[in-house]
Parts: C-alpha cells; structure tokens; sequence
C-alpha cells in the first residue's frame, strides 16, 4: 500500500532480455543489481545500463541501480561514489542494500513504485527529454574528479539517491 493505493510487484530475472521481453512484454521498471564486492558485476551492471539506454528504456521506464552487500565492508571493491557516477551517467536512481541484513530493501521497493508511478505520469510529457550521450558520459568523469578534488557534491548526485523524484 503507497499513498492509500495497493499495488503490487512481480519481479523477473532476464536471462536473455531481448528474447525474455518479447516474451513477457516491457516491464514497468528495471532493477539492475550488483555486488559491491566484485568489480566485474558493477561492470556488468554498466553494460546492462548501457543495453537499456540503446534501446530507450532508461528515458520510458523507471530504471533503478542497486548496489547490494554492503554489509561486507571490508570486502568491498566498489566504492558508493562508482555506484552514484554510474547511476548519473544513465539518469538512473541509484541506493545501496544489504539483502543480508534487509538494510534499505523496503526503502528500494517504496522507491522503485514511486519511480514507476512518475515514469507512468509523465509518459504524456516525452517531449521534454533530451538525448546528449556522449556529453554526459564526458561530463560525468570531470564532474567525479572535481568531486572528489573538491569535496563537494553536485545536486545530481544527491538526486540520483531520491527515489521519490525524477
């Protein structure tokens, strides 16, 4: 129940997206997951947000990047600021979990309706979106580096985190 409205969520893993959504049509939303531990999931992550992108869901569809196990803190091997580059370089929402230790998983399901229902409102408004891929990729890189030199955050940075907006 959000905002006095029942809804409920069913969740797929894609083995093979392409073929998977033809067969089940497009979902409402995405949820890309990896492992804070292993470098080469975060890698996957990217490519799969990369697919999304080329075939325009991360503009159509609420898209969210999870970062899970961040309980093993001392394992770890990809760092919040990665997760959050990678989520603005697509604009896509990005949090942190812990499926382990259920850290932030009702705070990802509350925001992933929340994004879906926003995706669905402003699915009258396409026209207000503008593609700059490469730009953006570019921008992110330079803007990670000052941030890190600066130690200041840009406020697309903390939105990233707000699943309750766009």
């Amino acid at each position: 129940m959000l905002n006095g409205e029942e809804s409920e969520l069913t969740f797929f893993k894609l083995q093979n997206p392409k073929t998977d959504l033809n067969r089940v049509g497009a979902p409402d939303a995405f949820v890309v997951v990896y492992s804070v531990v292993e470098r080469s999931s975060f890698q996957k992550a990217e490519a799969e947000l990369r697919r999304l992108q080329e075939w325009d869901f991360t503009r159509m569809k609420a898209v969210v990047l999870v970062g899970n196990k961040i309980d093993l803190v001392r394992s770890r091997a990809v760092s919040t600021q990665d997760g959050r580059c990678l989520a603005v370089s697509f604009r896509v929402k990005f949090i942190e979990v812990s499926v382990g230790i259920n850290h932030n998983v009702d705070e990802l399901l509350v925001g992933l309706l929340h994004q879906i229902r926003l995706k669905q409102a402003q699915a009258g408004n396409q026209d207000s979106w503008c593609k700059h891929r490469g730009i953006l990729r570019a921008s992110v890189k330079a803007r990670q580096m000052l941030t890190w030199l600066l130690g200041k955050e840009d406020a697309k940075f903390r939105n990233c985190e707000n699943l309750h907006i766009l």
